[in-house]
């Protein structure tokens, strides 16, 4: 049997309002909130800087070491410093890159967006409707993956092998486009129609990069190292992480809505880098940009509240006990 989350009633919403967890939270965390969500324009941007970093020395060993191997390695470390942009605009979103409004966006734009062929204000609409309305019909990225097969769960492990695979092999790309620049809004979701003009400072972005690419001849390696792990590897970390954020839940209140899910080294290098795993704190108080993230959880951990109704997994995958593979596949469950 095939079992999907249902879009909360109009009961349940009230009874999640008669909790007002967050409201609660905040207020006992008042102070620490207030510190928690100053910008530290230092740390965001080496954030940046680092993943462009380890982008150039992967680009620059596969172009100096010409062996499959490395071409191959080099591939998946540039696509999981993608998704590690991604998150930083994630955050640039919620104007926490910079605090110059203006500034945040020309940076996110620039150096986080554009590459990865989308706008910061595109994304904006679309995630703080999600925000307002998580996991019910008003929520872009729910409605718009609710009715899916592919998105209902629990699914076996090799239903989510074979999902995994088809994202690999270039099937997950259209819906990750399409993902990513939808607006937001109930109307542009349901009717796929999106608003918005042309960007001109993205024409010009890429009319830069494709004339430096077609007069150093570079433009062979732009497609195997960049655009083809964008292609093929990223879906599939896209795909993980969007399950592991919202799906497999109870959804019955905003403190199991959302999860938390605890990686060991290698699950944060490749699917959680910047904190990201700290979804269901992130939903709760979006003003903490992702470096203070940790400290807000520990803070969060100390409330009874939170610690007793709170959705927290050890890891994605079903090595440790309670993962969030095992509350999406009822194989995990029996294997483990």
């Amino acid at each position: 049997m095939v079992i999907t989350t249902p879009a909360p009633s109009v009961e349940h919403q009230a009874e999640v309002a008669t909790h007002d967890y967050r409201r609660q939270l905040q207020h006992e965390i008042s102070q620490d909130l207030k510190a928690l969500s100053k910008v530290d324009v230092t740390k965001g941007l080496y954030a940046v800087f680092a993943d462009w970093a380890v982008i150039s020395v992967a680009i620059y060993l596969a172009i100096w070491i010409p062996h499959p191997l490395v071409f191959l390695v080099a591939m998946i470390a540039i696509a999981t410093r993608q998704h590690a942009l991604l998150i930083i605009m994630h955050d640039a979103s919620h104007f926490r890159l910079v605090s110059n409004k203006t500034i945040n966006d020309i940076i996110s734009n620039c150096m986080l967006s554009y590459p990865m062929l989308i706008r910061t204000d595109s994304y904006r609409r679309n995630h703080l409707a999600h925000h307002q309305h998580t996991n019910t019909d008003d929520d872009p990225d729910w409605f718009r993956k609710s009715g899916h097969a592919e998105w209902k769960f629990p699914k076996t492990r090799g239903e989510l092998l074979a999902l995994l695979t088809r994202d690999l092999l270039g099937g997950g790309f259209i819906s990750s486009l399409r993902a990513v620049h939808s607006l937001g809004t109930k109307k542009a979701s349901k009717t796929g129609k999106r608003r918005g003009t042309i960007d001109l400072g993205m024409l010009a972005f890429w009319g830069i990069v494709a004339g430096v690419l077609f007069f150093t001849g570079t433009w062979t390696y732009a497609l195997l190292l960049w655009f083809i792990p964008a292609w093929t590897i990223l879906p599939v970390i896209l795909r993980i992480r969007s399950i592991a954020e919202h799906f497999g839940l109870a959804n019955q209140h905003e403190l199991n809505a959302s999860r938390n899910y605890h990686c060991n080294w290698i699950e944060t290098a490749i699917f959680a880098p910047h904190n990201v795993s700290y979804h269901l704190d992130h939903h709760l108080f979006p003003s903490v940009p992702f470096y203070n993230l940790p400290q807000l959880h520990r803070r969060l951990m100390e409330q009874k509240l939170y610690a007793e109704h709170s959705h927290q997994s050890d890891g994605l995958f079903g090595m440790r006990r309670p993962s969030v593979e095992q509350d999406v596949s009822p194989t995990a469950n029996a294997l483990v």
